[in-house]
């Protein structure tokens, strides 16, 4: 919390204070009135292009600046990005590193190669357990700007182990083949940020 409260980014949603009460964990952020992305494609499944790349290209800024100070944020998706006033708002940033510190520091569970994020927006590496840098939220980026241009999720199972491992042997369907009115550079990007 100390890490990420010092984040001070206009799209990343600030942290104010954290600790614990009877056993669990918390912290707090200001209330943010608006949506996130997950509600809004529930409502409306496709963005307008230019909208897409707008939010992606605020949310890619925090990404940046976050990297920049060597936090990498471990879950972005849907869920975790607020839309406040049309802006990007990213959330919990850094929870997963805290989160995995807290199960490394655990005496009761002992685990190796601790995953921490959320399978369908997750890069290889994460899910397979490896040390993180930046372009592992930048393919979790690419997956959810997927998402908002076709109204599909680029990786899907029956399954969270499914949903994994398909990452490694598929290639989602290009943007501009599923949704013809995406410019070919966007999809271009969509795809260089989904490569393995």
């Amino acid at each position: 919390i100390k890490t990420t409260a010092n984040l001070q980014h206009p799209h990343i949603l600030p942290l104010f204070d954290s600790g614990e009460s009877d056993g669990f964990l918390y912290y707090v952020m200001p209330f943010v009135e608006g949506e996130t992305i997950r509600d809004r494609m529930n409502r409306d499944k496709q963005f307008p292009v230019g909208e897409a790349v707008r939010i992606a290209t605020e949310v890619a800024g925090a990404l940046d600046y976050a990297h920049r100070h060597n936090v990498i944020h471990r879950d972005i998706k849907p869920e975790n990005i607020l839309l406040h006033d049309g802006s990007a708002l990213v959330a919990d940033f850094g929870i997963g590193k805290a989160l995995v510190a807290a199960s490394e520091a655990s005496t009761t569970v002992t685990q190796v190669g601790v995953t921490v994020g959320t399978p369908a927006y997750m890069s290889p590496e994460q899910a397979a357990g490896e040390e993180l840098d930046g372009r592992s939220d930048l393919y979790a980026l690419g997956c959810v700007l997927y998402e908002m241009l076709t109204g599909e999720v680029a990786f899907t199972g029956p399954t969270v182990q499914a949903i994994i491992a398909r990452r490694f042997v598929y290639s989602p369907p290009r943007v501009a083949d599923l949704r013809t009115t995406v410019p070919e550079v966007v999809s271009q990007t969509v795809e260089r940020l989904l490569e393995k």
